[in-house]
């Protein structure tokens, strides 16, 4: 049995199988197979948070005005609650800095001096939490 087959309303010579479609069924030039498909400019999850995390905000830093991301503001303020002594922000800006990198592979001039000041501000934090009970 062959499985080619020639469809009654195609032109002769063309086989109708796999991947060629009859022409009677084929779509008409112009028409989409999903014509009440996804509509333009329609936004997935990922964008939305996306552009809510990017989208500008105002921020004072001293007597001047800056527009920053609303992510780089929550880093921003994290860092500075950790600065003004909070244990919670301080180990949370510690963790990111430890996720990003930035506490590996520091210069040499200067490795033994930032890796001392890290462990000894580590231990001093891990000491106040212990104490805390947390």
């Amino acid at each position: 049995m062959s499985r080619n087959r020639k469809s009654s309303g195609s032109k002769p010579g063309y086989t109708v199988g796999y991947g060629r479609p009859p022409l009677s069924s084929r779509f008409k030039p112009g028409t989409s197979g999903n014509a009440k498909g996804r509509p333009k400019n329609s936004k997935n999850l990922k964008t939305l948070i996306r552009q809510a995390f990017t989208a500008k905000i105002s921020i004072r830093e001293g007597s001047s005005n800056r527009r920053v991301s609303k992510i780089e503001g929550v880093v921003l303020r994290q860092l500075e609650s950790a600065l003004k002594g909070q244990d919670r922000a301080a180990m949370a800006v510690v963790k990111m800095a430890m996720q990003m990198g930035f506490l590996e592979d520091a210069q040499p001039e200067t490795a033994e001096t930032v890796t001392t000041t890290d462990e000894e501000i580590m231990q001093q934090l891990l000491a106040i939490q212990k104490r805390r009970g947390r």
